[in-house]
């Protein structure tokens, strides 16, 4: 079946179509939007296809005789396409560049043009639906145009309040509302030459954000290239804001309001219609849906769950982290207005540090049993901007965590509610113990672009971009490696984590394009080069929580130590490294029946040789031969030291099933976190749309992706 019929109650028509219940849904093996599918060229942009279960069509079937001289039908005429915004199934509006997304842009504009010239077409609509949780079905990215042959009903009643306030007013009720919203500030979100984003006063969805052009006009024909630049940037922005409010993909619902077409109001909508773009994010938390209940559905009276100001905060902030992977300078531009916003003016100098991120490339669970470790400075930083006080007042805020702590100097004590305060506080501790000098007072509000929780070392860098704006400020004259031992014992002592130096190690001394070959007992280090040639990296985030993450490496913590007793007994050795896998197995007998703490002695002395035996692979530009150490590493953490679990083992699995991934692994403490694969730059999409869609299956969380390049470690980026 497929027909309109009448609602004689809200006076609009309900579309029928009963052959849209044999959509696809998510397929596994196969995208019909992929190039190979048969249904597109082999290589494309953007392109548009007609819709295959469309609820509208150019030759409709006549409806079904039901119609009564009350109830009224017509046939299901319109148009439906579909539009696909890359070849690349993986990938999202924000990852694509300024000059594809002006392209998704200039084909609206053309399909606009084209299905405008059908008669019977009253409005054409361009919308996306992304995620799950919209009902979108198909994963590759994509948007919709539908041509009505009738004005909708929340399209008409917003051309009845525009041309109202026109009459009455004589100005566009648009320009007015976005006029406000620029006076305020309250819920501005982005601005750039020609458009602006906020979140506006009357909004039913916590980020329902409005694009809105500066310059009046009606139609996205209208639209000048200069405009379409913009449009595409604000895309991007908005687009990569939402997906950074929770670190994980954001659903959303975006569509695009205009002026209708082959109507008597087309050409008064001119004046008194503004073109925009609304989005409805469904979310209201990381994982709770803002539904469309009761209230909204029945009264249409809609119930925002949060204070819009709020919100609009929080985006604005995520904008700024988004900014700062994609254009650092712009980041920090906007950060420092936040800045003083939260400050106030002074005429003392802000300065800017940034560390990084670290990811262990092999040698995981040695570094406290005197091993030697791969780790390596990647691109996800924390920011400090850091400005000085003439008090002896601390006050730290973040823009990825809650409140504010403004505290003396003098009385540096572990803070239960602003937890996340103690990794600087935990340093200034040291730094005071060490007698180091604190002149004054700072005001400190951090940037931060690493997921919490995720298994790269966010609390190393937390730590030591905070020291280094210590050592530059107060002329500590630290080196790296001092300050990485400084930030140790902070989080060993202030912070009450038993980490051993490696991840501090990195974050401090890390060299671009390069990992580091650390000796976790002597601290003796040296430069591996990687050159990867046709191989990334891929960071994996599971998004599993790591619940047990304490207590279990603790528990390690004390196996290694109790194996290294047994086999003191027969050796002169101060950590199990010292041991070769021969030694090990030959004094098996010392163990008593104590099976899972050998495996625990034959894991950490397994991994340190593996460790070496990579950086030789990597100097030696032997990638393939990494990568199966990778592989091996992982299985020996799953079997023999037991950190890794459901999520970490199904996404190195999947990740090793993929043509051209030649090495995975689990990195970090385990029971949660990350993966790092090796995989070929022509298998990135490939490596993506599987793992991604099958972890999602078995495991019902969705991982996100990143490439990585290694970078340098802590340093001063501005500032005198």
């Amino acid at each position: 079946m497929a027909e309109l019929r009448w609602n004689p109650l809200l006076k609009t028509w309900t579309m029928v179509a009963s052959h849209r219940q044999n959509r696809p849904h998510l397929p596994k093996d196969r995208c019909p939007f992929c190039p190979g599918s048969g249904k597109v060229p082999e290589s494309f942009e953007v392109i548009s296809l007609p819709n295959d279960f469309p609820v509208m069509m150019p030759i409709p079937p006549q409806p079904d005789p039901v119609a009564t001289s009350f109830f009224r039908t017509m046939p299901s005429y319109g148009k439906c396409e579909v539009v696909l915004y890359s070849s690349e199934h993986a990938i999202t509006l924000q990852e694509l560049s300024l000059e594809h997304i002006q392209k998704l842009v200039q084909l609206w504009k053309s399909r606009f043009l084209e299905i405008r010239k059908d008669p019977h077409v009253k409005y054409v609509f361009p919308f996306e639906n992304k995620g799950e949780e919209v009902g979108a079905t198909i994963a590759h990215p994509h948007g919709q145009i539908y041509g009505y042959p009738f004005i909708p009903l929340k399209l008409e009643t917003e051309y009845h309040a525009c041309q109202e306030h026109y009459q009455n007013a004589g100005e566009c009720l648009l320009c007015r509302i976005t006029q406000e919203e620029k006076n305020s500030r309250l819920r501005l979100i982005h601005e750039n030459t020609s458009m602006v984003a906020y979140v506006p006063f009357f909004t039913d969805y916590p980020w329902g954000v409005f694009i809105v052009s500066k310059r009046h006009f009606s139609h996205i024909d209208h639209m000048t290239n200069d405009e379409e630049k913009d449009l595409a940037e604000m895309l991007k922005i908005v687009v990569g804001a939402f997906d950074f409010l929770f670190d994980r993909p954001f659903p959303y619902m975006m569509v695009m309001h205009q002026g209708p077409v082959n109507h008597e109001l087309e050409i008064p909508s001119h004046d008194f219609f503004h073109w925009h773009i609304e989005f409805y994010p469904p979310l209201r938390a990381r994982d709770r849906i803002k539904f469309y209940a009761s209230s909204e559905m029945g009264a249409w009276a809609a119930a925002n769950v949060v204070a819009v100001e709020d919100s609009s905060q929080h985006l604005l902030e995520s904008k700024i982290r988004f900014l700062a992977t994609w254009e650092e300078s712009r980041a920090l531009h906007e950060v420092q207005r936040l800045f003083i916003d939260r400050y106030g003016p002074s005429p003392q100098d802000i300065s800017f540090y940034k560390s990084p991120g670290r990811i262990n490339l092999i040698g995981e669970h040695i570094d406290y049993n005197g091993g030697k470790v791969l780790p390596a400075a990647i691109n996800r930083f924390i920011y400090a901007l850091v400005r000085p006080r003439k008090d002896n007042r601390l006050r730290l805020c973040s823009l990825q965590f809650p409140g504010v702590l403004d505290i003396s100097l003098e009385e540096i004590s572990p803070q239960k509610e602003l937890s996340w305060t103690n990794y600087p506080l935990g340093v200034l501790s040291e730094w005071k113990k060490a007698g180091l000098p604190i002149l004054h007072g700072m005001d400190v509000l951090f940037l931060s672009t690493i997921p919490p929780g995720s298994g790269v070392s966010s609390s190393a860098a937390f730590e030591v971009v905070f020291a280094t704006a210590l050592n530059d400020l107060f002329g500590g004259n630290l080196s790296g490696k001092e300050i990485a031992l400084l930030c140790q014992r902070a989080e060993n002592q202030f912070v009450g984590v038993s980490c051993g130096i490696m991840d501090q190690f990195a974050v401090a001394m890390g060299t671009k394009n390069h990992a580091l070959l650390l000796d976790c007992e002597t601290l003796a280090y040296q430069p591996i080069p990687v050159s990867l040639g046709e191989y990334v990296f891929i960071l994996t985030n599971s998004n599993k929580k790591r619940e047990l993450r304490e207590s279990a490496y603790n528990t390690r913590l004390e196996e290694c130590r109790e194996a290294l007793s047994f086999l003191q007994q027969r050796f002169p050795i101060k950590n199990l490294c010292e041991l070769s896998e021969h030694e090990l197995i030959s004094s098996r007998d010392l163990f008593q029946g104590r099976e899972t703490i050998f495996r625990r002695a034959l894991h950490a002395i397994t991994e340190n040789q593996r460790t070496q035996e990579a950086a030789k692979r990597l100097s030696a530009g032997d990638i393939e031969g990494f990568g199966c150490l990778l592989n091996a590493s992982h299985q020996s953490l799953k079997e023999n030291y037991e950190v890794t679990g459901e999520h970490l083992d199904t996404l190195v699995s999947l990740a090793q099933e993929v043509e051209g991934c030649v090495g995975s692994r689990m990195t970090g403490a385990g029971f949660g976190g990350c993966t790092i694969s090796l995989v070929k730059r022509e298998a990135i999409d490939r490596f993506k749309t599987k793992v991604g869609s099958i972890y999602k299956e078995k495991c019902g969380i969705t991982a996100d992706f990143l490439v990585i390049s290694l970078e340098d470690g802590a340093k001063k980026i501005k500032g005198e």
